[in-house]
């Protein structure tokens, strides 16, 4: 597997490089996406713990400490100068050993105006290997491109053999009904960084939080929607397939949104340097 950086320099095993045509091992793979908002790594004691429980879950051992972990984001943003991009770290475990690799991709964040109109998804028929280990599966990966492009579509909503939606193939998803706010159970689906801070936000505004799988049938009957990860933060749901919903407008979306926003201002400030 190479890996596609979008930096001059990368960190591999503990040091700063420059080879781009560092070739990983064949192995098992976990990864981690990390946010770097003016300097500084968006919710990094999260990411990392996330990051350890899909080794444990994996049957594996950290090779690598929490400090060193720590050290290669702070080196890797230092050498680079880069303020605002995504930072992929992969740990890959093979036959005879450990790597790891610390590096920038390429990012995109939604416009402005994308959070005031919401976005376009469509429901698919497809469900996770295992949705608790964010685990490198390019076949799955392309699979739902493929699907996407072919719609014109943001995001995709994974519906399982059941006709339950269970989270968005990148993304956590989440369902408004009056002043409750629906979402899927821990065990079935990937527990998003940016998930776990909206819940402490809904916590925060006093809104219900109920862990259930909605089936797609009974997207007829919710308010409106939204999706979160690392990149969208809080993104409203405009369109699911051909159905249409004032998510972008819905009081209870724009409260957390902007709930989590002051959570986002704050970890960045204790993050700096």
């Amino acid at each position: 597997m190479n890996i596609n950086t979008f930096s001059e320099f990368f960190v591999y095993n503990n040091e700063i490089c420059s080879d781009k045509d560092l070739k990983l091992s064949s192995g098992e793979k976990v990864y981690e996406v990390i946010r770097v908002i003016d300097g500084a790594p968006l919710f990094l004691e999260e990411h990392i713990q996330r990051l350890e429980k899909s080794i444990e879950l994996l049957g594996y051992k950290s090779q690598i400490t929490d400090e060193e972990i720590n050290k290669n984001i702070y080196k890797l943003i230092e050498k680079n100068k880069v303020e605002n991009m995504n930072i992929k770290i992969i740990f890959n475990y093979y036959k005879d050993g450990f790597e790891s690799v610390f590096y920038f991709i390429k990012s995109s964040y939604p416009k402005e105006y994308v959070y005031d109109q919401g976005v376009k998804v469509i429901t698919l028929k497809a469900e996770r290997d295992n949705p608790n280990i964010k685990k490198v599966n390019n076949d799955f990966k392309n699979m739902v491109k493929y699907k996407l492009e072919e719609k014109n579509a943001f995001e995709a909503l994974l519906i399982d053999e059941d006709e339950y939606i269970t989270e968005g193939s990148r993304s956590n998803m989440f369902f408004v009904k009056g002043r409750e706010i629906y979402t899927a159970p821990k065990g079935d689906v990937l527990l998003g960084v940016t998930r776990a801070n909206i819940l402490k936000a809904c916590e925060d505004l006093n809104v219900i939080v109920i862990e259930k799988n909605l089936k797609k049938e009974e997207l007829k009957e919710i308010d409106g929607l939204f999706m979160s990860g690392t990149s969208i933060g809080v993104l409203p749901i405009g369109i699911v397939d051909e159905e249409e919903y004032n998510s972008a407008k819905n009081t209870i979306i724009k409260d957390i949104r902007r709930e989590y926003e002051k959570r986002v201002l704050e970890d960045i400030n204790n993050n700096k340097g």
